[in-house]
């Protein structure tokens, strides 16, 4: 399991992909390769509800590989509680052969 804080910005409320970029800082790449994620990955909100997502790969960027959870699917409308600046701790891992990441509030 791989899991790391979030704080909601404008990219994530703005974009219809609500990115969320899995930081280096906080979560060894390796260990979230070992992990075995499949790129396609259910993201469960704080109230239960579920969205179709992907973990997507980057090989490049201003700083070098990342990883980014993104909502994909019809429905990408993020619950209305989710606001600007609200903490989430979020956990990446796998689970009866289906990858998922929990957002969760933090206190």
């Amino acid at each position: 399991m791989a899991v790391f804080r979030f704080t909601v910005n404008k990219s994530f409320l703005e974009y219809n992909w609500h990115p969320i970029t899995v930081p280096k800082s906080q979560v060894p790449y390796r260990a979230l390769k070992a992990e075995g994620l499949s790129q396609r990955i259910t993201i469960i909100f704080p109230r239960g509800e579920r969205l179709e997502g992907q973990l997507h790969y980057g090989p490049h960027s201003g700083f070098g590989e990342y990883y980014q959870l993104q909502v994909r699917g019809a429905d990408r409308t993020v619950p209305s509680y989710i606001k600007l600046h609200d903490q989430l701790l979020v956990a990446l891992f796998k689970g009866c052969a289906r990858s998922y990441a929990m957002l969760e509030n933090r206190e």
